[in-house]
């Protein structure tokens, strides 16, 4: 009779481990998607930030061809 409780409880126990173990690993899983598009995203911004870097270094400086001071007249 013990042995027979010990067994059913046992059961139920690995299939409550098992239940969890999923659910862990399903969490885990959704955690690793959202670093992924994160890193995505920062890897977005970072090239956006270099453009823009990138073209105000080639652009003159204040757009006024003058060295950029906006207080000389041309």
């Amino acid at each position: 009779m013990a042995l027979k409780k010990v067994d059913i409880l046992e059961e139920k126990l690995e299939g409550e481990v098992g239940q969890f173990k999923s659910e862990v690993e399903e969490s885990i899983s959704s955690m690793e998607g959202r670093f992924s598009n994160l890193e995505d995203m920062m890897k977005k911004i970072l090239e956006l930030h270099t453009q823009l870097a990138t073209s105000k270094a080639r652009a003159p400086m204040g757009g006024q061809g003058n060295g950029g001071n906006p207080n000389i007249d041309q």
